[in-house]
């Protein structure tokens, strides 16, 4: 016998202190069959019942023994035959004793089919439960079924809407919360709470949540009443320790209607999540660092609307100053003068979008408005290096989803980048086009006519902190890259036939309907 079929009969055999009273019950039976079976003048196939004492065997033998079991009660069947001829006739005896024998073969089949599904459900329990502990994922088991009840209840009840009554009903989410049962945890979980074992685990859970918590809660009860089979989100646990903890909490729902439990799993991104917001700081300075550099241009545009509101404004006074006012000439200066302001107000706000520290929100955006944008802050820039600007937008491009001020930062370092590259050479060309991709992307590119990269340099040029820049941090096209991945999009570079580069942005466009 090999080891697993070793294995698989220790575990089929009683368990320690479990007694002798069903074996001697089985033994007391097959007895008392015999018996019967042998000296009863009733003339009906009472060996049949060798079946009962084959199944009760199950319980406390393993496959070997249930054989032999079954072997033993046909040979007491056959041994009532014999004796039993004495007293009827042999063909109306032969015929029981068949019936008798087929029985217990049948029963013996189904018993030996029921230990082996026993095994086999043992032996994926076994591995079910060591995957659960030893996998590096912190998992909890839980148990909705009051909560299902209590959706069933509601529903009875005529409950229109379960969604929206639990985004209204704070106590309703509170409640389900409580209905909750918490079978299990594993050794993953103990460790991410900060707790000594799963029952520790278990009966802290009321103290790890937080108010983050509880709306995640909300959202994976409504995703449970809905009827989906499963739920993520992030949300904020706290380690019984008091520590805050960001996680990304997952949950499968049983969907074979017989289960009710269900495995929720919570991966600890709190590190990452700091270095999404060390990479936000950086590409927050990236953004004051590239408007310092931005300087000139940006005053001229400043400067452009005050200098015509100044002239707008002393012709609008000489043309009321007239012995006769002429009304019309100074109405239409004052409308310049607000067509001005209103201009100087556009640049300060879009420098203080630029400049402002908020978190990235996610937005249809129209790509040629955002270049327009960048093309205005960087005019004055792009005419004091003499460089000839060349605009290719197509129309009606679909818009994308992305955060507006983080794309136009990528554009304005593009373009500096251009222009900065062609400071040395003598025809100065950017362009800018937008076109349609392929797979619902939105492309844009940025060429120049500067000096251009070689081919061993190419494969560098968004490294962070490579630079060929006098006095440059290097961190512009790696921050440019990381902000166009975040959106799921890419970034590439590819030198021109003639001379310079071209970026490519590749972005993926978002549903028309949508925006």
């Amino acid at each position: 016998m090999t080891a697993a079929s070793t294995a698989d009969g220790a575990a089929l055999r009683p368990r320690p202190g479990q007694g002798r009273v069903q074996p001697l019950l089985t033994a007391a039976l097959a007895l008392a069959i015999f018996l019967f079976d042998t000296f009863s003048p009733m003339k009906i196939a009472v060996a049949v019942l060798y079946a009962i004492v084959i199944l009760m065997s199950v319980g406390f033998l393993d496959r070997r023994g249930v054989k032999l079991a079954a072997l033993g009660c046909g040979g007491l069947t056959v041994v009532g035959f014999l004796v039993g001829l004495r007293q009827t006739g042999f063909e109306a005896h032969l015929l029981r004793g068949v019936v008798s024998l087929s029985s217990i073969a049948i029963a013996t089949v189904l018993a030996q089919r029921s230990q082996a599904a026993t095994t086999v459900l043992r032996d994926s329990e076994r591995r079910w439960r060591g995957i659960f502990q030893s996998v590096g994922v912190a998992i909890w088991e839980e148990d909705f079924t009051r909560v299902q009840r209590l959706f069933e209840d509601l529903a009875r009840q005529g409950v229109p809407d379960l969604r929206r009554r639990l985004e209204d009903d704070h106590r309703l989410v509170e409640r389900c919360i409580a209905l909750m049962r918490t079978v299990d945890a594993n050794d993953a979980a103990v460790r991410l709470v900060g707790a000594t074992d799963a029952a520790d685990a278990i009966a802290g859970r009321a103290r790890i949540f937080l108010p983050e918590t509880v709306r995640s809660w909300r959202d994976l009860l409504i995703a449970l009443a809905e009827g989906r089979p499963s739920f993520a989100g992030e949300t904020v646990l706290q380690t019984l320790g008091g520590e805050r903890r960001a996680v990304l909490l997952t949950a499968t729902f049983p969907g074979d209607g017989v289960r009710s439990t269900a495995l929720l799993s919570a991966v600890d991104i709190t590190e990452r999540q700091a270095l999404a917001e060390a990479r936000a700081e950086l590409a927050h300075v990236s953004r004051v660092v590239t408007l310092g550099e931005l300087t000139a241009s940006i005053a001229h545009e400043v400067k452009q609307p005050l200098a015509a509101i100044v002239t707008d404004a002393q012709a609008c006074l000489r043309w009321l100053d007239r012995p006769v006012p002429a009304l019309d000439e100074a109405r239409a200066c004052a409308g310049r003068i607000a067509g001005q302001a209103n201009r100087a107000d556009h640049v300060v706000q879009r420098l203080r979008d630029l400049t402002r520290k908020a978190e990235p929100e996610r937005v249809a955006v129209d790509l040629d408005a955002v270049i327009g944008e960048a093309v205005e802050l960087m005019r004055q820039e792009i005419a004091d290096h003499g460089v000839a600007l060349h605009l290719r937008l197509a129309p009606g491009l679909p818009p994308v989803s992305g955060d507006r001020i983080q794309l136009q930062q990528v554009l304005i370092n593009l373009m500096v980048n251009a222009v900065q590259a062609m400071a040395t050479t003598p025809r100065r060309e950017l362009t800018i086009e937008t076109r349609e991709g392929e797979a619902g992307e939105v492309l844009v590119l940025v060429g120049d006519s500067g000096v251009g990269l070689t081919a061993e340099e190419l494969p560098r040029l968004f490294a962070p902190f490579r630079t060929t820049k006098p006095g440059g941090m290097g961190l512009g096209l790696s921050i440019c890259r990381s902000i166009v991945e975040s959106h799921g999009g890419r970034i590439r570079a590819s030198r021109n036939a003639e001379a310079g580069l071209t970026l490519q942005v590749a972005l993926p466009a978002t549903d028309r309907g949508t925006a």
